[in-house]
């Protein structure tokens, strides 16, 4: 109504001086001018005129269009204005909003006609509070009317430009806290400092100047943190203050083994704890089992009562006491038997920490790991040995001691607690080591022979024919031979005829035991007897060879044994291959030749001395030695390289100190590169001057 009385009383005003201002009125240049503002503050900004004079303007009505979701027109103001220099009556406005769109109309009339140029109106408007970014509303002027319409008007429509507001973040928007300790708050954005801090609830956590909260008692609060432009922001999350702490420790353990995980508490001091549980959750497969313990320095150990239980993947330890519970440190052990064939990783999740069935704690969450067995290697991986030698076995890699050592098969081999392995009798087995921790290994093989088997290497002239002697390395009288068969082949011609001759151990056997089947290029040798060879020589069986003239001087001719088989198999030999060597040697007599061989002592049994011969195909480092039965080496009388030939040494009865020595059964020993011979020596008396 006020708007169209103004308006009224405008048209009338109008009418009165129309005859004075007939033929005057000109278009009037209309133009909004331009403000800006920022969220939630008031910006007026002028509807201007270049001019009024001489026009006769004495009423006036216009809209201003914007948009209405970033500022609102609140009013219009002449302060200031052409109008208001006339005297005109306060404007008359009103607001509508269709969507999105507001448009403010407004009038004002006056009894003297405006002139000059400036600011006829000022429109006021409030920037949407919400509005905090950067944004800009067209202002737009229309339905313009003066005098009722003479003169008419031009217009140019505005703009009020939204500032982008300064705004502030504190962080974090949500946390939780143990009380007595703390947790750091920090504001970003627009920020004017000094800042000025505090929580909701000062009883539940209190705020230094510098943003550090400290949590007082159990219980939540919000954090505010304002600026000195009073830019402020609150935490819209939960900041919750624990009455305590609740932290499950790391656990580490290969597969199989067993690791306990600590639970370590804050302190529970003033609090009344008389009960309490958690959970702990892992992943499927990597545990086989699950315990709780409570030893000796741990809170729950002889306080109450403490149980477990849970699924595969998941335990729930409660527990609860007639006293109050207090004190930090570790609480109680989670103990965790790994499985025996999954190998992983798994957070251990820690949740449902409830105490006093009330009383929630901070959790931090654990891990567990199931690591692999480390890999430990057995060395030597083949071992071969006869019957009373020994190997220290070792390990390779990085083993957990002690070391635990085993014979798969204990008739074959033996070993001591610290890897000495010893040869029991012929067959095959393998050593297992297993460490502290269960890591263990296999070697290929251990591979026993009840003694050595050599088939001599001797030296002849073309056109001879050589003994070669198939020799044991020991006495084989306790091994009950009764029987032997064996091959030995050759290539080439240069062997024109091989046979046996009647050894020393066949004698027992009768005057020709042996059966014999020959070849261009072998001979096959059985023989039996219903004597066992005893330990009066080393001489398992002697063969001849007849050499072809045509032979090659310079020529070697290997001589491979094979399907060497005492007693059908029981004891078994370690075979080595001998060799005719051809050479035209002056010591080289007509009709024989030289093996590698080791004669019987003479005098034997020995008094106070005795002679020992032996004989060399070839140049050689020879070592001869006397040794006892505990296998002590009493004496050695050759150590050095040695010419082909035949060799008599005397021992006058005296160790390497020149004692004499005790009466009892020594061995002679005869070593030329990979080759040795032994025999048997009995002292019957003793020689002590």
């Amino acid at each position: 109504m006020k708007l169209l009385r103004s308006w009224a009383l405008a048209s009338a005003l109008a009418l009165a001086a129309s005859a004075a201002g007939a033929g005057l009125a000109g278009a009037v240049a209309l133009s909004f001018g331009t403000g800006s503002g920022a969220a939630g503050q008031t910006v007026d900004i002028d509807v201007n005129t270049a001019s009024m004079t001489g026009l006769g303007v004495m009423s006036a009505q216009m809209s201003v269009s914007y948009n209405n979701t970033l500022v609102t027109a609140v009013d219009v103001l002449t302060t200031g204005t052409l109008t208001g220099a006339a005297g005109w009556n306060t404007p008359a406005f009103a607001v509508t909003n269709v969507g999105g769109t507001g448009k403010i109309t407004f009038s004002s009339a006056g009894t003297t006609a405006l002139s000059g140029a400036g600011a006829l109106f000022k429109v006021r408007f409030v920037v949407n509070p919400a509005q905090l970014g950067a944004s800009a509303s067209s202002l737009t002027l229309s339905n313009v009317v003066f005098n009722e319409g003479s003169p008419t008007a031009t217009v140019s429509s505005g703009t009020l430009t939204i500032l982008a507001t300064p705004q502030i973040d504190v962080s974090p928007d949500a946390g939780e806290v143990v009380r007595g300790q703390t947790l750091q708050f920090s504001v970003s954005g627009s920020v004017t400092n000094p800042m000025t801090w505090q929580t909701s609830n000062p009883a539940v956590a209190t705020i230094s100047s510098t943003g550090l909260l400290t949590g007082v008692a159990p219980g939540t609060v919000t954090v505010t943190g304002t600026d000195a432009a009073l830019h402020s922001s609150t935490t819209t999350g939960v900041i919750a203050v624990r009455g305590m702490g609740l932290t499950a420790g790391v656990g580490v353990t290969p597969l199989g083994q067993t690791v306990s995980v600590p639970i370590t508490v804050t302190s529970l001091a003033g609090l009344g704890i008389r009960a309490g549980q958690f959970t702990l959750t892992w992943s499927n497969n990597m545990v086989a089992s699950y315990g709780v313990s409570t030893p000796l320095g741990t809170l729950l150990n002889g306080w109450g009562t403490v149980s477990i239980g849970g699924t595969s993947n998941r335990c729930t330890v409660d527990f609860a006491g007639g006293t109050d519970l207090s004190g930090s440190g570790v609480l109680c052990y989670v103990t965790f038997t790994a499985s025996p064939v999954v190998s992983s990783s798994s957070t251990l999740i820690l949740s449902n920490a409830l105490f006093n069935e009330t009383l929630p704690a901070k959790t931090t969450n654990g891990s567990i790991t199931v690591s692999a067995l480390p890999a430990i290697t057995v060395s030597p991986e083949q071992v071969t040995l006869l019957a009373g030698q020994s190997q220290q076995m070792t390990v390779f890699g990085s083993p957990t001691l002690p070391l635990t050592w085993t014979v798969l098969d204990p008739t074959v081999a033996t070993i001591s607690p610290t890897g000495l392995l010893s040869a029991v009798h012929s067959g095959v087995t393998q050593v297992r080591a297993t460490d502290a921790i269960g890591s263990t290994d296999l070697n290929t093989s251990v591979r026993v022979y009840d003694f050595k088997a050599t088939l001599g290497t001797v030296m002849c002239r073309p056109g001879s024919t050589v003994r070669v002697p198939l020799l044991s390395d020991r006495g084989v009288g306790a091994l009950g031979v009764v029987s032997e068969q064996f091959k030995v082949s050759w290539s080439g011609t240069g062997i024109t005829g091989a046979r046996t001759t009647n050894s020393s151990l066949w004698s027992l056997w009768g005057p020709d035991p042996g059966v014999r089947v020959t070849t261009a290029n072998s001979i096959t040798i059985a023989a039996a007897g219903p004597t066992p060879f005893d330990d009066s020589a080393l001489e398992l069986c002697m063969l001849e060879f007849d050499i072809s003239p045509a032979a090659a001087t310079g020529t070697n001719i290997p001589l491979t044994v094979s399907q060497l088989i005492f007693n059908e198999g029981d004891p078994d030999a370690q075979v080595v291959n001998g060799t005719i060597q051809v050479r035209n040697l002056a010591d080289v007599e007509s009709g024989e030749a030289l093996a590698f061989a080791l004669g019987e002592s003479a005098p034997n049994p020995v008094r106070t001395g005795c002679r020992i011969p032996f004989a060399l195909p070839s140049r050689a480092r020879v070592q001869l030695a006397i040794y006892g039965v505990d296998g002590r080496c009493v004496r050695t009388l050759v150590d050095g390289t040695m010419e082909p030939g035949r060799h008599d040494v005397t021992w006058d009865g005296r160790d390497d100190r020149g004692a004499g020595v005790d009466a009892g059964i020594y061995f002679v020993r005869l070593a030329a590169g990979e080759r040795s011979l032994s025999r048997k020596l009995v002292v019957i008396s003793s020689r002590r001057s």
